[in-house]
């Protein structure tokens, strides 16, 4: 069974790179400056045509983290392209800059966003490396002419207060997606635990109406067999003895109680564990026919049902009601949830999202069923599954 285990992840890197794409509009304003009062030093046109490089990544982490769908390639371009502009430093030069550590290449305030990008968007060990190469070359950079001489001291300083500073802010990221992990999977496991105590209540109401299936059928059979009269009578007692046998036989071995589960049993466990996880959520069923589920089918409605209900507890909002309804026809299942919450495009779903593409459509893909998404922002958002007795 596949779980969401990005839902809490995805809103905090979201939050993440909102937050940086903001401060970098800050941190662009002062580098600007600094880069603008250094011009008489550089070789404008390769100079312009870096920054506006720079520019170019940082408008991509902005847009995509605020108006599209957090794409991390970006946050990763932009974190890359920063060594691109440490290393291209020796060749915009066309004169020599003040010395005695006096002076810091505009590079120094560029470099802010970079960091925090790395953080986000790369593995630990990928980010510690980049942390630690960029800090080299930069300070390799600082201690020669081309970076203004910076003595011994200084370039120990100015290389911790980088390493530190950048560092704990990246820490404090980190740990904040740590938490939003634990959070996931934490929630995971509460659906997990639900799916499987509705599915095992659902069996266990079949097993139940089994049994007073088996039970009648016996004493007809007996009942048959006691009160025969002549030899046709007989033949068709003998005939209820042998399928009251058979059915024995199969309840006890476990294959039909495990073959199928009627909608009826069904739809009232989907229903307890649903409203365990929502209380004041408005449940109706339709049950008129006696239709089959198989095992596969069962498991994959409560999952897909029990992670619409707990997407909806998430997103729609602390004031958003749900409605659940759940109907069987001579052909098959049809359940419906929906919410009178926040909404969303379905068009900027990130593809993480696992919760919506895994545990809800591609599950009933999985046993032939199907899962359709409608959602706009303000409208609320609702889920139709269906499935189809084959």
């Amino acid at each position: 069974m596949a779980i969401s285990t990005t839902i809490a992840r995805a809103r905090v890197d979201r939050l993440l790179g909102r937050t940086l794409a903001l401060g970098s509009i800050v941190l662009s304003i002062e580098s600007g400056l600094n880069f603008y009062s250094q011009l008489q030093y550089l070789n404008q046109p390769v100079a312009w045509l870096l920054t506006a490089g720079l520019w170019g990544t940082l408008v991509t982490v902005v847009y995509t983290f605020w108006f599209g769908k957090a794409n991390y390639l970006y946050l990763r371009i932009h974190a890359l392209y920063m060594v691109v502009l440490l290393l291209t430093w020796p060749f915009i030069l066309t004169s020599d800059v003040p010395q005695g550590g006096t002076f810091y290449p505009w590079l120094w305030w560029g470099l802010g966003t970079g960091w925090v990008a790395a953080a986000i968007s790369f593995s630990w060990r990928f980010a510690l490396a980049y942390y630690l190469g960029l800090i080299g070359i930069m300070q390799y950079i600082f201690s020669q002419p081309m970076g203004g001489s910076h003595p011994p001291l200084s370039l120990v300083t100015d290389g911790l207060y980088t390493f530190l500073t950048n560092a704990s802010i990246s820490v404090i990221a980190l740990m904040i997606r740590h938490a939003a992990i634990k959070s996931d999977e934490a929630n995971a496991e509460a659906i997990r635990a639900e799916v499987l105590q509705a599915e095992t209540e659902a069996k266990a109401k079949e097993k139940l109406r089994l049994d007073g299936l088996i039970h009648d059928t016996v004493l007809t059979a007996l009942i048959s067999a006691a009160q025969a009269k002549n030899e046709e009578e007989a033949k068709a007692s003998s005939a209820l003895a042998a399928s009251a046998l058979q059915k024995l036989s199969e309840v006890q071995s476990g294959t039909y109680a495990q073959e199928q589960v009627f909608c009826s049993e069904l739809f009232d466990s989907i229903i307890l564990a649903a409203e365990r996880i929502d209380p004041i959520l408005k449940a109706k069923k339709n049950c008129q026919t006696s239709t089959a589920v198989d095992s596969a089918a069962v498991s994959a409605l409560t999952e897909a049902t029990i992670q619409a209900i707990h997407n909806s507890i998430t997103h729609a909002g602390t004031n958003a009601s749900r409605e659940l309804s759940l109907k069987s026809s001579k052909s098959g299942i049809k359940i419906v949830i929906l919410d009178d919450g926040k909404g969303f495009r379905v068009s900027q779903v990130n593809r993480g999202r696992l919760g919506i593409k895994v545990s809800i459509i591609g599950r009933m893909e999985s046993v032939g069923g199907s899962a359709h998404v409608m959602s706009e922002p303000g409208k609320g958002t609702t889920v139709v599954l269906e499935w189809s007795k084959k």
